[in-house]
């Protein structure tokens, strides 16, 4: 399964939906992968919002057992493409790219993905 950023900032800050995103995490380990842009984009959330806890976050994030994946020239090409198609900010055309690219589903928090071409798995309202 790919995560994209919003799933793992909510498991940090223990924010809503923190419970369903562990046991979809805990039910897909140890096959968990995220875009190293995804990883840029949660690290920057976390320094910001808790600069004094950073630290500690960063390597909650990095000794998740989450393999983190650089993006690849194909991957560039599939989130360009997305970015065209699909209401994504560049963070969220990475998770997209990778996911697509690893015909694996996108676990998410965010409804803007509602409308891909890909399976993705989010939380019932």
């Amino acid at each position: 399964m790919v995560l994209d950023t919003s799933v793992l900032i909510a498991l940090l800050f223990n924010e809503t939906h923190s419970v369903w995103a562990a046991q979809r995490l805990n039910a897909s380990a140890p096959d968990l992968f995220m875009s190293t842009v995804n990883l840029t984009e949660t690290l920057i959330i976390l320094e910001d919002r808790q600069p004094r806890l950073f630290p500690e976050l960063r390597e909650r994030a990095f000794e998740s057992g989450i393999r983190f994946v650089p993006p690849t020239p194909a991957q560039a090409v599939l989130a360009a493409s997305a970015r065209l198609r699909f209401p994504l900010n560049l963070g969220d055309c990475f998770a997209y790219a990778l996911a697509k690219d690893l015909s694996l589903p996108l676990l998410t928090l965010d409804r803007d993905f509602r409308r891909l071409d890909i399976p993705v798995v989010l939380p019932k309202r």
